[in-house]
């Protein structure tokens, strides 16, 4: 005889179907896909070809503590020998690369080198320039860029069409990041003076090139950094993420978070699913009074840095069936944090919102470091204004999201939620 605890369990079986595939039609889904032009047998050359931005709005990193600012530079010098490498330096501005003007980058501690003075011309930003010198058909250069990064969208649209020929040979790019003494002007990015006087301002250095040589140049340099008291440095290493895993969704909470049950058995279509069986979604039941969900990669979510939607996120509504992508209706994005390697949404929901399954995608390359954020300024953002940077966050994510769509990497993240209403 069949005990009939066990009768019930079977008996639950059918009415309790299995959801879809959370990833199912999810873009880049495929692993990675190796063109011609990364299987191409690249020569890396022994040369780093070093562009410092000469337009007026570095001039007040060498008219602060010089001390600090040269001791960059010559960061940037010795990094670059102790690998072997042989910097050839340009002065960039005004859509021209003047130079090589020698090996050292340490002539940039003279202001004229901003003023235009001395023997230097007043250039306007052209940082693009840097990419268009030495394109051998048969050498993938390493190249580095030192700017403040302050670009609007044009001048992101510009580089990153300037850097492409790079990528499509299968480089990769890293950033390292200090905040310098700075006396002086600081423009915003249509040349408006938006703060005047001292602070600590970022300058980086951006690179692209043969990966490893990417990777061990700007890690040399923040080593030599440190050894001259500077050890705040950042840096971020930007490569194809083919063998990184996909994050999905670990935790949901109703806004507010006595407006919703959550972890319990719900109701779709006439049918219930149970978590047990579904554990790739976050089960999550509406209850009265909700205005919204937040949804993270984490159970332990520990502060992280918070701004609007900035447009990394895409948010859909899935068939039950799995074979369609829907518009995800009365849902709409307010707000993400990062913290770590981690990643909350909050969603604000109407209260019409349809019964269904939710997901929120994060594609490959999208995903921003925390400090990105941090040092980023957006255009109504009037805190600590001469602490950040217009245009950083937007022009490392656009560029992260080139190299992982060369190499058809996989989400960043794939967040996916049951939702009863």
């Amino acid at each position: 005889m069949i005990p009939s605890a066990l009768i019930f369990a079977l008996s639950g079986c059918g009415t309790q179907p299995k959801l879809p595939d959370c990833l199912s039609g999810v873009a880049g889904g495929d692993g990675p896909n190796t063109t011609a032009a990364a299987r191409e047998p690249w020569k890396v050359g022994k040369q780093v070809l070093i562009g410092i931005d000469g337009s007026g709005s570095m001039l007040g990193y060498s008219q602060a503590d010089k001390s600090i600012w040269q001791r960059f530079l010559q960061s940037i010098n010795q990094g670059t020998l102790r690998k072997g490498l042989q910097p050839v330096t340009y002065r960039i501005g005004g859509g021209v690369a003047e130079g090589p003007i020698g090996a050292s980058v340490t002539q940039a501690a003279d202001p004229c080198f901003f003023k235009g003075c001395a023997g230097f011309k007043p250039v306007a930003s052209s940082l693009e320039t840097l990419w268009t010198l030495e394109n051998n058909d048969k050498i993938l250069p390493l190249r580095m860029l030192v700017s403040d990064l302050e670009v609007n969208q044009s001048d992101i649209t510009t580089m990153l069409g300037s850097i492409r020929g790079d990528l499509a040979k299968g480089a990769s790019a890293g950033v390292l990041g200090i905040k310098a003494p700075f006396k002086g002007d600081i423009f915003s990015t249509d040349g408006q003076i938006i703060y005047k006087g001292s602070t600590k301002r970022p300058v980086f250095i951006l690179a692209t090139g043969p990966k490893e040589q990417v990777k061990s140049v700007l890690n040399e340099i923040r080593k030599t950094l440190a050894s001259k008291g500077i050890n705040d440095a950042r840096i971020s290493i930007i490569e194809p993420g083919s063998d990184v895993e996909t994050m999905k969704a670990q935790w949901v909470s109703g806004v507010p978070t006595t407006t919703a049950t959550k972890g319990r058995r719900i109701q779709i279509g006439g049918k219930n699913y149970n978590p047990a069986q579904n554990p790739e979604y976050q089960f999550i039941r509406l209850d009265p009074g909700f205005t919204g969900i937040s949804v993270a990669t984490t159970k332990k979510w520990t502060e992280g840095a918070k701004r609007p939607d900035f447009g990394i996120a895409d948010l859909e509504r899935l068939s039950i069936a799995g074979r369609q992508i829907l518009i995800a209706g009365g849902m709409q994005i307010n707000s993400i944090q990062i913290s770590g390697l981690n990643i909350k949404v909050g969603i604000d929901i109407d209260s019409s919102v349809e019964s269904g399954l939710y997901r929120v995608v994060i594609p490959a390359g999208s995903l921003p470091e925390k400090w990105w954020l941090e040092w980023d300024r957006p255009e109504a953002d009037k805190n600590k204004i001469g602490e950040k940077t217009e245009g950083f966050l937007p022009l490392m994510t656009d560029l992260s999201e080139q190299i992982a769509e060369s190499a058809n990497s996989p989400p960043a993240a794939v967040m996916c939620i049951a939702l009863q209403n």
